[in-house]
């Protein structure tokens, strides 16, 4: 386990000073860095008989913990749906050992979120915690509101009166795997590689906007595949629940007719598999480029929950079926995008920054530390150009919106300045979709104090520009809020914007 993800700590530690990486990491290879005990335990940093190498050994009875260093304490909130991970052993106990463990976060206003894990074993054993509302069991609201002030967290037994003694190495906090995995082709072809009997090639235009990947049909006879590339192999497990998105088009069938075939398979690096089997009506890809997405579930691959997890904890690869005619067929692929699910609610309280949130139109936004409902909030002050301003939305709130289909849209508006102009009305709230289309909502100017604005996220609460309402919720690129409420050049601010999950998000 040392290698934490293939880094060792001298690259690791080069990574972090250039401001690349935000993975947290101790791998007590030299020294306890930093952590020590709370609640009567003792540490004491071992050299040997770590997983490998060094580790943290810890002693104690009537309930006690290992704490991180001062130097993890901060905003975690790029940690939110990501991963605490360590390696645990049980050295002596006083009895059977403890009946269990507790992981904890601690804000610095007091607050304290727990987690339950299982009991040691007597061999080193990899723990995982994935950093979310559900596993602490808390609102959104409130997870999200401790991540962005953690004083540090805790591992310890939280059975009382039975002493033990307990090895802890490799402990890491890591970001979601990230962002969603995704090649457009509009530069390259992305390392995706062949498989089967195929030759790929990159075509720089002619894809469903910009280039695609050419897959032209060797003709001996097996199915061919578009293979991911290596880089995006490793643990999906933030991605279970998300879905699979592609463009596919056949450009020419060598005149030969459709067979059956899985459509897409996803391999693990110990060589199980699960795949989409064909669907009763096939998914010939015919007529121009047509769009394919499937639900990172066990349901969407007719597998079960175990065998499922099985190969998304540790990915080898994804391949997504290029041939259709059982004659020399030429295929394309395109947009090819992995996404995480919907699982939390979007919400920016702009108590630590303007959380990536961007000028629309003729504004000067600029955050302030206090002002807003409470704490910070994100100001807007017109530049005089003639145009109504807006705040947009961050780029990591686009994506696939159709889990809050039912939820709603709440944030709180204010004018500080109206420069003694006239009200004006319009669009307050626009949704656009990737193609431009958009979903408009309407309400009154708000006040010279705090206003409390919510729409509802169904069809009914929104006029349409272009596609209909699903439409635009299967693929939304933005949200823009409108700042302006004054014919004259005004200023107003900003504050604790939320989407939240619908029913059946």
């Amino acid at each position: 386990m040392k290698s934490i993800g293939m880094l060792s700590m001298v690259a690791l530690f080069a990574l972090v000073m250039e401001g690349s990486a935000s993975t947290l990491a101790s791998t007590f290879g030299e020294e306890d860095e930093g952590w020590g005990g709370e609640g009567g335990g003792h540490m004491t940093w071992q050299r040997f008989g770590g997983d490998p190498g060094g580790f943290l050994e810890g002693e104690g009875d009537d309930g006690w913990s290992y704490r991180s260093p001062g130097s993890w304490s901060g905003d975690w909130s790029r940690y939110v749906g990501g991963v605490l991970s360590f390696d645990l052993r049980l050295i002596a106990s006083g009895g059977s050992g403890p009946e269990g463990m507790k992981v904890r976060i601690h804000s610095s206003d007091g607050t304290v979120l727990s987690t339950s894990s299982p009991p040691p074993e007597r061999c080193w054993e990899r723990r995982e915690v994935v950093l979310n509302a559900t596993n602490f069991a808390v609102p959104e609201a409130d997870f999200r509101r401790t991540m962005r002030y953690v004083d540090g967290i805790s591992i310890g037994v939280f059975d009382a009166g039975k002493a033990s003694t307990l090895g802890l190495d490799d402990v890491v906090v890591a970001p979601p795997s990230g962002l969603d995995l995704a090649t457009n082709f509009d530069d390259g072809d992305g390392e995706w590689r062949p498989e089967g009997d195929v030759s790929i090639s990159w075509v720089e235009g002619g894809g469903n906007g910009g280039g695609f990947l050419s897959g032209r049909d060797l003709g001996d006879g097996s199915t061919w595949y578009f293979a991911s590339p290596r880089s995006w192999s490793g643990d999906w497990t933030p991605y279970v629940g998300g879905s699979l998105t592609f463009d596919l088009k056949v450009f020419d069938s060598g005149k030969g007719k459709a067979y059956e075939a899985d459509l897409v398979k996803i391999f693990g690096s110990d060589g199980s598999e699960v795949t989409i089997p064909p669907s009763p009506s096939g998914m010939t890809p015919e007529g121009g480029w047509t769009h394919h997405r499937f639900d990172l579930t066990p349901a969407a691959f007719g597998t079960t929950d175990e065998a499922f997890s099985r190969v998304m904890r540790s990915v080898d690869r994804v391949v997504i079926r290029g041939e259709y005619s059982d004659r020399g067929d030429l295929e394309g692929i395109d947009n090819v995008l992995v996404s995480l699910p919907v699982a939390t609610d979007l919400v920016s309280t702009f108590d630590l920054g303007d959380e990536g949130w961007r000028e629309g139109r003729d504004v000067a936004l600029s955050w302030r530390e206090s002002g807003g409902d409470p704490g910070g909030y994100l100001r807007g002050e017109d530049q005089g150009s003639g145009q109504t301003w807006y705040y947009v939305s961050p780029p990591s709130w686009s994506g696939d919106w159709t889990g809050y289909i039912g939820g709603t849209l709440s944030f709180e508006i204010v004018e500080i300045e109206s420069g003694n102009g006239s009200s004006t009305f319009g669009d307050v709230v626009r949704i656009y979709g990737r193609d431009g289309s958009y979903l408009s909502w309407s309400s009154d100017p708000p006040g010279k104090a705090w206003t409390r604005r919510q729409v509802s996220l169904v069809p009914s609460s929104f006029k349409e520009g272009g596609r209909g309402f699903e439409e635009v919720m299967k693929d939304v690129s933005e949200v823009w809020i409108r700042g302006e409420y004054s014919n004259m050049r005004d200023v107003g601010g900003l504050d604790n914007v939320m989407v939240t999950l619908g029913p059946g998000g």
